[in-house]
């Protein structure tokens, strides 16, 4: 039987997907691509090499302050790297007017140790990100075969070689992941911002990411007190506010407001969609529409918030429907399961009981 006639025609499992990519943008390829354990062995590797390497300057620098030759040499070492220095400093020493016949190490040589040094650090950093995404997509199911762009790739990769921290590079092996399973997830666009973007930064959309609210293709912040409910439940301030503004992931308008259409009753729909939470409304035909004043995510920031899983926080959804409560509304929410028979079922329902 044929591999397309187990997995279905158009359909490719998510791993061999990444190994075409990786390959057709780094050539021949390792294990160390695809194993986290490979990847933070080597990262320990270079890490300490470099500690070892700073502790001797720091002592041949030392030892020519001083006016005399380093002998005895530095030694590092554990159970999975040792290192060790000369065991006398090649160097020039001046000492007032008399000059040590000690040679220097050429410019060649020491532009030969950075370069290696950085492509090495680039290609740890490659496999690190590939790691992180090898990690997100090994039980996934099959997926649609549609390729990734060849454009976006390199342009990934490109990026992606200059990812030294591994908070970052795990991101960044989630939005390998996630354009693998679905291609144009994300933009250059939002490539370049997330690059520019610091760790910090991230952090503080984050806030804003566990407070996103999406109903059809509109993605949201309920902002319906002007921000205290994001202070007191997120951490959320003005400034923080000001910030993703100006970095273009939240719209800079602060007085949005979103209407909801009423429903026939007893015809459920999923109006808002929390997470893993839905809200679901039983109307009246009667009811008018009923708007709520909200901070809209750019297309940029609803790209970038499809990387955080939120955790729900009752009180947010609490509050959100005490502003639909009327008399001929009734609401429910609860863990949001799926679709039978076109109706969206939540368990673990609750029904909101009234302002708070």
């Amino acid at each position: 039987m044929a591999l397309q006639d187990i997995l279905g025609i158009g359909k490719v499992l998510p791993i061999d997907k990444l190994i075409d990519i990786v390959s057709f943008s780094a050539g021949r390829i390792s294990k160390s691509y695809f194993d986290k354990k490979d990847s933070d062995t080597k990262a320990y590797e270079i890490k300490k090499l470099a500690e070892a390497r700073a502790e001797e300057m720091k002592i041949m620098s030392k030892a020519i302050k001083e006016n005399h030759l380093l002998t005895g040499g530095i030694i590092y070492s554990d159970e999975k790297l040792s290192i060790e220095s000369p065991k006398r400093l090649p160097n020039t020493i001046l000492n007032n007017n008399t000059k040590s016949n000690i040679s220097t190490q050429n410019l060649e040589d020491r532009t030969h140790n950075r370069t290696n040094y950085q492509q090495n650090k680039k290609q740890l950093n490659l496999e690190s990100v590939t790691a992180f995404a090898a990690e997100e997509l090994k039980n996934e199911q099959p997926i649609s075969d549609e390729p990734v762009s060849k454009d976006w790739t390199t342009r990934f990769f490109n990026i992606a070689e200059d990812i030294s921290n591994e908070e970052m590079q795990a991101l960044w092996g989630r939005i390998l992941a996630g354009e693998i399973k679905k291609p144009k997830s994300f933009s250059l666009r939002t490539l370049e911002l997330l690059k520019n973007l610091s760790k910090e930064e991230a952090e503080c959309f984050m806030k804003f990411c566990e407070a996103k609210v999406s109903t059809n293709n509109t993605y949201f912040i309920y902002n319906q007190d002007n921000g205290k409910l994001l202070k007191d439940e997120f951490g959320i301030t003005f400034n923080d506010r000001l910030l993703m503004a100006e970095l273009g992931l939240i719209s800079s308008e602060n007085d949005l407001e979103f209407s909801f259409q009423p429903t026939l009753q007893n015809k459920n729909t999923i109006v808002l969609n929390y997470g893993k939470k839905g809200i679901v409304f039983y109307r009246n035909e009667n009811v008018p529409k009923q708007p709520i004043k909200v901070l809209l995510f750019t297309k940029n920031g609803i790209e970038l918030s499809r990387l955080v899983e939120q955790t729900a926080n009752e009180n947010y959804i609490e509050e959100i429907c005490s502003s639909f409560n009327h008399e001929n509304v009734i609401i429910e929410y609860g863990d949001l399961l799926g679709a039978e028979n076109g109706q969206l079922l939540l368990l673990n329902k609750k029904k909101y009981s009234g302002n708070k």
